[in-house]
């Protein structure tokens, strides 16, 4: 199968047509004429240029803070630092449910603004778990003298969270939202709002233990955001969820809380 064929079959370019979506994006040519890039696809690759743009910020963010105290700091600094992280950490992995919303939703009105406020909702979802994350650590008066310790306990906990049946369920929920199934029911606004809010909360299901573990570490630890960020990618894009796989993943994540202990 040659590379036209290949990326049609997914989707990602389709035969141009007189007066289409992009005639200037006419980049491949096949037995049946023309090929040009879907509009779906530009969308999806707007959403990893925000990515990008994301992680570079948070990088540059993230040595800005290198000599701060240890802690949270203020809500507002914390808030705007913690939306731009999840835009950086969370948005990659899904581009495939933004890729299939736009092409389930491709040709109604308002297509575009509904992907947008798609990938709005599910970042809303991780906000939200940002301010609890923020209420309760500075509720119970952390940092402790023996934060370290703390952070190590988390990465530990979240290795065995990978082993219950909440992250199984929610993992497998993640990968059953991805494929839309069909359609889009009812008004294109709110079918955003309703997948991205579920894709939002099984995707929080699945990852709640690693980024608890990264507050309680600290946000401007990059070396450990990298980490957390390919993890939970892996996590998400590998296929559904077998009992070696989680038994793997349980114990990278505990062999990371012994690392972080003894380095601490």
């Amino acid at each position: 199968m040659s590379l036209p064929q290949m990326l049609a079959a997914v989707g990602l370019i389709r035969p141009s047509k007189r007066g289409g979506f992009c005639p200037a994006c006419r980049l491949f040519q096949s037995g049946d004429g023309p090929q040009e890039i879907a509009a779906p696809s530009l969308i999806a690759l707007a959403f990893l240029i925000l990515a990008t743009l994301a992680w570079v910020f948070t990088i540059v963010w993230s040595r800005s803070m290198d000599q701060m105290a240890v802690g949270l700091g203020s809500f507002g600094p914390f808030i705007a630092g913690w939306a731009v992280m999840m835009a950086a950490m969370m948005l990659p992995s899904a581009i495939p449910l933004v890729f299939e919303f736009a092409r389930n939703a491709e040709g109604r009105r308002g297509w575009q603004a509904a992907t947008a406020l798609l990938g709005v909702t599910y970042l809303a979802v991780w906000l939200a778990f940002g301010i609890l994350c923020y209420a309760l650590y500075n509720a119970i008066g952390m940092p402790w003298p023996n934060q370290g310790l703390i952070g190590g306990a988390a990465l530990i906990i979240a290795g065995l969270y990978a082993l219950t049946p909440v992250k199984r369920a929610s993992e497998a929920h993640c990968h059953e939202l991805c494929a839309l199934h069909g359609p889009l029911p009812f008004n294109l606004m709110r079918s955003a709002v309703v997948v991205g809010a579920r894709y939002g909360l099984s995707c929080l299901g699945c990852s709640v233990g690693v980024m608890s573990a990264m507050v309680l570490i600290g946000m401007s630890n990059l070396v450990w955001m990298i980490v957390f960020a390919a993890v939970v990618f892996a996590d998400k894009i590998a296929p559904t969820s077998t009992l070696p796989r989680c038994l793997e993943l349980s114990g990278l994540m505990v062999a990371f809380g012994f690392l972080y202990i003894i380095g601490a």
